[in-house]
């Protein structure tokens, strides 16, 4: 009988082998970046046990009570399209009805992920799973794994994210749940996951001589909080005020003041994206705050591109980028009439396309004050 609740108890730790960052998955980043990620999950681990060899373990399924357990991690932004990512979950429950298995190990998790876009991030990496029942029945479970990820909005704030993986050990994964930002740079998550995966061979005499190989499920509640800071973008110097003398005034003939531009904002985005950046909210908020507290003034937004692609597409792209931004300032109440739209495609760089960060730096919105 303690052949079965030591292999139930495996069964906790093994369900652990696919996962990525607990707090709402991200599917796009700033190089530079980090993300520290804090909070719990809630596992409970199940097993069928009617391929046991043994009579008296054909007990059908097999529970652990749940508990609540903390996670950790960290994620870096390599660049705009790649990041690396590390986990850490400690995998403890609580034995069912007063019997005496229960689990008592931890995880380690590194990932790399790339962004396809704005919606969708892949990820493949390693997991190091530390199997600690008490006594002899120690082991160490290495995995390898791959996924996506998969994330849409649904209000302002409010996203819906969604992912699987599978991996060795014929492991699978899925996750879903809610995520809510409370700044550009803080959010919070809730959600479900339910993972299944492999816990022992066919034959294994320490475990009791299994009929077949045998898998467990595992699936309970996780909630986390994301904090991203660091990386951005270099802000394109802004140039100096030109400053125009007003003409002499022919007599009798009043001259109308002249009015100049000013720098305001540069707001920028993804490779081929004509949505900003998530942590370009910040500066899109600044724009209308500006922009209610001059309402007198219009405000030039000029689209931008890096070199990459043709002429025609980079103007295109260049025009929707500047529509989107004016779109976001129209639904915090600027009028349309307060904004003149420009777009110049990759015709006005402010820095060099030879680099990944040059690029980045050209891939904006400029915003300027006639004032």
């Amino acid at each position: 009988m303690m052949k079965k609740k030591s292999l139930v108890l495996a069964a906790v730790m093994a369900a652990c082998a696919t996962s990525f960052a607990f707090a709402t998955p991200q599917t796009q980043w700033n190089q530079g970046q980090w993300q520290l990620d804090l909070g719990a999950w809630n596992p409970k681990a199940s097993v069928d046990s009617s391929n046991w060899a043994k009579d008296e373990w054909k007990g059908g399924q097999e529970d652990t009570d749940s508990k609540w357990d903390f996670q950790g991690g960290l994620g870096y932004g390599l660049s705009d399209k790649w990041a690396l990512q590390y986990n850490y979950y400690g995998l403890k429950t609580k034995s069912d009805n007063n019997k005496s298995y229960k689990t008592d190990g931890d995880e380690h998790e590194v990932n790399l992920v790339y962004s396809i876009n704005k919606n969708f991030a892949a990820y493949a990496g390693w997991n190091r799973i530390k199997n600690d029942l008490g006594g002899d029945a120690n082991d160490t479970n290495n995995v390898a794994q791959i996924g996506l990820i998969a994330k849409a909005p649904l209000a302002k704030n409010l996203d819906f994210y969604a992912k699987g993986a599978v991996g060795t050990k014929k492991t699978t994964m899925w996750e879903a749940g809610l995520g809510y930002s409370i700044t550009p740079d803080l959010d919070i998550s809730a959600g479900y996951r339910y993972l299944n995966t492999k816990l022992a061979d066919e034959g294994d005499n320490t475990l009791g001589a299994l009929k077949d190989d045998a898998n467990i499920s595992y699936k309970g509640f996780i909630a986390g909080l994301s904090y991203r800071f660091g990386g951005g973008h270099k802000e394109a110097p802004a140039p100096e005020p030109v400053y125009t003398p007003e003409p002499t005034p022919a007599p009798v003939v009043e001259t109308p003041v002249q009015k100049n531009d000013y720098y305001v904002e540069s707001v920028h985005f993804g490779f081929d994206e004509d949505q900003p950046l998530p942590s370009e909210r910040a500066k899109m908020d600044h724009f209308v705050q500006v922009a209610k507290a001059n309402t007198n003034d219009t405000f030039k937004l000029v689209g931008n591109t890096d070199a990459k692609g043709s002429d025609a597409y980079n103007d295109d792209l260049s025009k929707r980028r500047v529509d989107n931004v004016a779109a976001y300032a129209e639904s915090q109440g600027i009028p349309a009439t307060q904004m003149q739209l420009d777009y110049k495609g990759k015709t006005d760089p402010v820095s060099t396309n030879d680099t990944d960060q040059g690029r980045a730096d050209n891939r904006r919105v400029d915003i300027w004050q006639n004032h």
